[in-house]
């Protein structure tokens, strides 16, 4: 598949200063799709940035032209670690027909995938989420969707076409639900409707509010782990450090939280691709928000470079098991430790169909001290009904 057809080549204006010395600049140190170097040996890299310049089934306009802000202020960061490559292929060529991006982005998520390339997608609206959605439901296996939202992007009222709000629609059809979870990071009680948490509830979903978020951002770090896919609205930091996006709000994540939580998803050997949406540049106060972004897809390159295969299966020297047998429930619960990283697992009792082993999803080290006293993790309940029905 060549993708030189797909996009434009990256033409930035030359910035007025320079914030480092330009041997040591971000984009001194990657590969760039130019007009004279097309894109080649893709399978050579570990990230590719590609911005999507499209907002035309956004539920509030502005943030196509946010790719080129967000990648001439990431350019001028420090090069990133150089146990990284990455090739930034440029602007996803877009036409008025939205259903034409979605798919083109499900098809170079393929295509990189298999190349073992993750795609960090700049929009752009969130809908173009959907795009990505496609590709991984054509993936084996349950995948694991998360995003970091202060709504929940699916309507209860039927509605023609995809947009914005209403684009996780798609993973509550019956005919594909099966195929997905969804964990959502950072949601607003005064922006999410008592049907919408109903609906979490009902398909055993889950989302931790912004405010126990913020009493320990580590919390996310479990959820970050397991998914295949992480998507981040710009509308879930408060207004005083990111001004420009789509639909402001006084409340929200901290800059350096989302930095947190992007790193923690370069970390996660499970996450496949990413994306950032919902930035408005019209609105955007000195380029601060543009800024942020940029520092937080470093972070999710710093993240990368650090990433650890694990495999908590592998009862190895490496790996610690715990057998608890709780009051409550008739079955055993099995925990592992990584001595490497100090990472926790916990088993879920249900058949995984790609692999016919059972499940093991993330956890913390204080819900096995939980379980040491008879509390259930709720994470562990939840996959145990949704993965057993």
């Amino acid at each position: 598949m060549d993708l030189n057809g797909y996009f434009d080549p990256v033409s930035l204006e030359k910035p007025q200063f320079h914030l480092l010395p330009e041997k040591y600049s971000f984009s001194r140190n990657i590969a760039i799709h130019t007009p004279d170097r097309p894109i080649r040996e893709l399978d050579q890299y570990q990230l590719a940035l590609i911005g999507v310049p499209q907002d035309h089934s956004a539920y509030i306009k502005g943030s196509a032209t946010a790719p080129d802000k967000v990648r001439g202020m990431l350019y001028q960061l420090r090069k990133c670690n150089r146990n990284v490559k990455v090739y930034d292929l440029g602007n996803l060529k877009t036409t008025k027909n939205v259903g034409d991006t979605y798919y083109a982005i499900r098809d170079i998520t393929l295509e990189l995938s298999e190349l073992g390339v993750i795609p960090f997608f700049i929009g752009g609206s969130q809908d173009l989420t959907f795009g990505i959605i496609l590709a991984l439901e054509k993936l084996p296996g349950i995948r694991q969707i998360l995003t970091i939202d202060p709504r929940f992007d699916f309507w209860l009222e039927k509605e023609p076409g995809i947009h914005s709000r209403n684009y996780l629609n798609y993973i509550l059809d019956k005919k594909v639900k099966r195929q997905f979870t969804y964990s959502n990071l950072g949601h607003q009680q005064y922006f999410v409707t008592e049907h919408q948490l109903d609906v979490l509830e009902r398909e055993f979903m889950e989302s931790i509010r912004l405010g126990e978020l913020r009493e320990n951002i580590r919390r996310a770090e479990p959820l970050i782990r397991d998914a295949d896919m992480v998507s981040i609205d710009m509308n879930a930091m408060r207004h005083s450090d990111a001004s420009g996006v789509t639909n402001p709000s006084p409340n929200g994540l901290f800059g350096d939280e989302l930095c947190a939580l992007t790193r923690y998803g370069g970390i996660s050997e499970k996450v496949k691709v990413a994306g950032l949406f919902e930035l408005s540049p019209e609105r955007d106060l000195n380029d601060q928000t543009s800024h942020l972004a940029a520092q937080a897809i470093w972070y999710f390159i710093d993240g990368l470079s650090h990433r650890i295969r694990e495999n908590p299966m592998e009862t190895s020297a490496h790996t610690k098991k715990f057998i608890l047998k709780p009051e409550e429930i008739d079955q055993e619960l099995v925990f592992y430790k990584s001595n490497v990283s100090e990472r926790w697992w916990v088993e879920v009792p249900v058949k995984n169909p790609a692999t016919n082993d059972n499940y093991f999803i993330s956890c913390s080290y204080e819900e096995y001290q939980g379980a040491c006293k008879n509390v259930i993790p709720d994470r562990w309940w939840r996959y145990l009904h949704r993965l057993g029905d």
